[in-house]
Parts: C-alpha cells; sequence; structure tokens
C-alpha cells in the first residue's frame, strides 16, 4: 500500500510539472502568436502603401548626396515619433521598404547604373542613424 501510495505521488509531481511546462509554452506561444499578428498587420499596411505609391505614378522623390544624412535623421525622428504615439514598435525593414519606394538617394558614385543607393544602404544609413550599427 505505502508503495503505491508513493509512486501516486510521484505521478503527482510529474503531471504538475508537466501543467507548469505546457503553461509556459502556453505563454511563449501567446507573445509569439501576438508578434505574428501585428507584424501582419505592418505587412498589410506597407503593401497598402507600395500599392497606392504603384498607382499613384508618381515618380519617386529624388535625394542629392549632400542632404541623405539630414533626410534620413527627419525620416527616422518621424518613425519614432510615431512609434511613441502609436504605442506600437514598427518593424525598421518595413519602413526603409517604404522608404526605399518613395525615395531615390542619389549615390556619391556617378556610375551609370549605381546613381542611387540600393536598399542594403539604405537600410544600413537607417540603422546607423538610429545607433542600431553595432546593435
Amino acid at each position: 500500500m505505502l508503495k503505491g501510495i508513493g509512486l501516486i505521488k510521484d505521478r503527482l509531481q510529474r503531471k504538475r510539472e508537466q501543467y507548469i511546462h505546457q503553461r509556459e509554452k502556453m505563454e511563449q506561444m501567446k507573445c509569439t502568436m501576438q508578434n505574428t499578428s501585428e507584424e501582419i498587420e505592418q505587412l498589410e499596411y506597407v503593401l497598402s502603401e507600395m500599392e497606392h505609391i504603384a498607382d499613384a505614378n508618381r515618380a519617386p522623390r529624388v535625394i542629392p548626396n549632400a542632404r541623405v544624412e539630414e533626410v534620413f535623421a527627419y525620416l527616422c525622428r518621424v518613425f519614432e515619433f510615431l512609434q511613441h504615439r502609436l504605442k506600437l514598435h514598427f518593424k525598421y525593414k518595413l519602413a526603409c521598404e517604404v522608404i526605399f519606394a518613395r525615395y531615390q538617394f542619389k549615390s556619391r558614385l556617378h556610375t551609370p547604373g549605381r546613381e542611387y543607393l540600393s536598399f542594403a544602404t539604405i537600410l544600413t544609413y537607417f540603422k546607423r542613424e538610429r545607433g542600431m550599427a553595432y546593435g
């Protein structure tokens, strides 16, 4: 009889530990689902903006190389303001997609085919301006 009680106590302890572990996994899954939901909303917004830009047939604004740093400082301030004001965390890569679609930044180089900065360079400028270059 004592052996049976001991087995049941052990099994009860394992089940309690399993339950705790399952709750932790569920909390992690809820967090992951929330992040995914937010990213879906942001992607839908970016898609609508990109479609709007394409439908409007507006040429991207061309920014001279001398003003690139100034424009990125402004765009980063707007990005931070929107995050703070809307109490949301925006993916900076998506913000750079919109920037890349809306603006063309003149390069220092005057090589044919490389007159404008690439998306990767724009992403680097944006990260550097936000202090994320080494993080």
